[in-house]
């Protein structure tokens, strides 16, 4: 079979939606030699910028310097300039964005996007429902688009695969999609995590972001509301009040995410300008040695569907501290300290414990990298192919 996948959100550098959408089809071709595949930089109305560059593919920019390196792999349309696909496709009728997108027998939709198709066979993956439990945390451009596309979830998809057993359940409450449409299917996380690392190139990557010599906790996510960035700088502002912690810094890695200002306003408000870091996107392989550096992980987000910076840290052999809501408690088990994330009581409490506590930092890097290592991309892989199949055996 030819299967399609969108990876349009890994080239946007959005967060953990482009890092699924990239690990999975690097790894499908890792475990399927007699199916072919087809990546595309851009998806319906997700046109990045540099779509079609080897600067912006990421782990995918081999195939531009070599296309003959993959023998079941292309990526969609890089010979096209935005301007010509944008306008072809526009024009189009259903049947010819399948003809542009290649002609796939499975078409893989990562991205909350629910296209109409007449001959493909249609799978999405639905990550959460954060917009509709909490539609203040997200913009209303970011609302309507994907209503827009989620008025169709119970009709068009052969198949919807979601993150977590916490977003099946949202799924079913809110659109009343039925079970049996439904396949849960965890995330993985990369073995550059765990990977040991020369001291040399760890030396390299924390001066290039300047974080050698320093002492800090990790942030790692989108900078938005959802993952409770306000009261996680309350805290911090705690914590360096005591004077074993006031040379501490809180480092911040991820994309702008939106609904931001307050956030940055608030670092201002309480005069954290030199202690609060915003590294902004980071490649995927220099995070494992930011991670490392950490004292400990801080991820007390409001929701998730899955939460991937957990595991990456736990790979990474670092203490975390996340909350007890959502699909967190799913993903941490019992390898992490969980806390209400909407108490800053409980989150500095947790905080100071860890920090103080260096057995029981020591016992949650263990337990992590024991937990981490239920959860690969190899058996996200095997189980999204097994989707596959089963659509198209239908």
């Amino acid at each position: 079979m030819k299967v399609g996948i969108d990876i349009s959100r890994y080239i946007d550098r959005s967060g953990g939606v482009g890092i699924y959408a990239a690990n999975l089809l690097k790894f499908l071709l890792k475990i399927d030699t007699d199916n072919q595949y087809i990546g595309y930089p851009f998806f319906y109305d997700c046109f990045p910028d540099g779509w079609n560059k080897e600067e912006n593919a990421g782990i995918f920019s081999d195939y531009y310097r070599n296309p003959n390196i993959y023998t079941n792999f292309s990526i969609n349309k890089i010979s096209s300039r935005t301007s010509d696909i944008e306008k072809k496709w526009v024009r189009s009728s259903i049947e010819g964005k399948e003809n542009i997108l290649g002609n796939a027998d499975v078409i893989h939709s990562t991205a909350f996007i629910v296209p109409e198709l007449l001959k493909a066979k249609l799978v999405v993956t639905i990550h959460d429902l954060s917009f509709l439990l909490f539609p203040d945390l997200h913009t209303e451009v970011n609302i309507k688009l994907l209503m827009q596309n989620l008025i169709y979830i119970n009709s068009r998809p052969d198949k919807i695969i979601c993150d977590s057993y916490q977003t099946k359940k949202d799924l079913i409450r809110f659109f009343h999609v039925p079970e049996e449409k439904i396949k849960v299917i965890y995330l993985g996380v990369d073995h550059i995590f765990s990977d040991p690392v020369s001291e040399e190139n760890k030396e390299n990557i924390l001066i290039k972001y300047g974080l050698n010599d320093l002492n800090y906790i990790l942030c790692v996510s989108s900078i938005e509301p959802r993952k409770n960035f306000e009261r996680i700088i309350k805290v911090f502002g705690e914590i360096i009040k005591d004077k074993r912690y006031e040379n501490m810094l809180l480092i911040c890695a991820g994309g702008p995410g939106w609904k931001n200002e307050a956030i940055h306003n608030l670092v201002k408000e309480k005069s954290l300008e030199n202690k609060v870091k915003f590294l902004g996107y980071i490649e995927e392989a220099d995070l494992p040695v930011i991670y490392n550096k950490a004292l400990f992980f801080m991820y007390p987000s409001i929701y998730e569907g899955f939460g991937l910076p957990v595991l990456e840290a736990m790979a990474a052999k670092v203490p975390v501290l996340t909350s007890n809501v959502s699909s967190l408690p799913e993903v941490a088990g019992n390898a992490a300290i969980t806390v209400n994330p909407y108490s800053e009581k409980e989150i500095y409490e947790a905080s100071v414990n860890l920090l103080g506590n260096e057995n029981l930092r020591k016992e949650l890097q263990i337990k992590g990298t024991e937990r981490s290592n239920l959860f690969t991309w190899e058996n996200t892989a095997y189980l999204t192919l097994g989707a596959y199949k089963e659509v198209l055996n239908k």
